[in-house]
């Protein structure tokens, strides 16, 4: 995605100087980051890094110890509770292992969310769901359980939750962690596709390559509390920086 200076300024998610410690291990020092409206922003880093720990401060599951968080305009450590509520509604949240109840079906699992906030008729959440179902390529899931689901199929499901409020951003945690390399890809497509269908902000983290490939229209390097080498993924990529060069190595999908 080209950046105009208009959408350059269009800024939706910020962090400024956040740090962020558990005891006495301190996981963000000093993160910046500005992702724009409309663009999807890959975070790659080793393991323990903090990228899941970036993705909860934005939807407010923690608060940072020092700097700042900004959704939309909202100060993340400040907002109070009921408007917190309304702006997680505007989001959703893609989960590493998929999440899904083991006892509801794929479509009482989409459907969580419009039963817990909608005041929609049952009719109406089960439209909307068989729409979502579809959109992410999984209609005859509707009536079966996760058990009855390939690890391919469960992504799939959990993206169509997520989806399911018609979100302004999505949060993608290891989106295709698990996934052989073919499922892997489809799955990386049908989030391409959703992001320029839906021009919804994507967040993502993850480990693999072939998925800010396809993805992001930008991606940086979470090291030592900090990001990194922000830049296309093909200059990402291509970069001999010494670090990202260890960092990268030979890791395939």
């Amino acid at each position: 995605m080209t950046m105009t200076p208009e959408k350059q300024d269009d800024v939706i998610i910020r962090f400024a100087g956040v740090h962020k410690a558990f005891g006495k291990r301190q996981v963000l020092a000093g993160l910046d980051l500005d992702i724009h409206r409309g663009e999807t922003f890959c975070i790659m880093g080793p393991s323990g890094c903090g990228k899941s720990v970036t993705l909860r401060h934005v939807i407010g599951l923690l608060k940072q110890d020092a700097g700042t968080v900004e959704v939309d305009g909202h100060d993340m450590a400040t907002i109070p509770r009921k408007e917190l509520v309304a702006l997680r509604s505007r989001m959703g949240y893609v989960f590493q292992e998929a999440a899904l109840l083991n006892w509801l079906t794929a479509g009482a699992n989409v459907a969580l969310p419009l039963r817990e906030t909608t005041k929609f008729t049952e009719a109406e959440i089960e439209q909307k769901v068989r729409e979502k179902l579809e959109l992410v390529r999984v209609p005859d899931a509707y009536e079966k359980l996760p058990s009855e689901l390939s690890g391919g199929m469960k992504k799939r499901v959990g993206l169509a939750r997520a989806l399911i409020t018609d979100p302004e951003i999505i949060l993608y945690d290891e989106p295709t962690a698990g996934l052989d390399p073919e499922i892997s890809s489809s799955i990386n497509h049908t989030i391409r596709e959703l992001a320029d269908r839906l021009h919804v902000t994507g967040l993502v983290v993850t480990h693999h390559i072939g998925c800010i490939k396809i993805v992001g229209d930008r991606v940086g390097l979470l090291d030592g509390g900090t990001l990194n080498y922000i830049s296309t993924p093909a200059e990402f990529l291509a970069s001999k920086e010494p670090r990202l060069v260890r960092f990268l190595g030979d890791r395939l999908d």
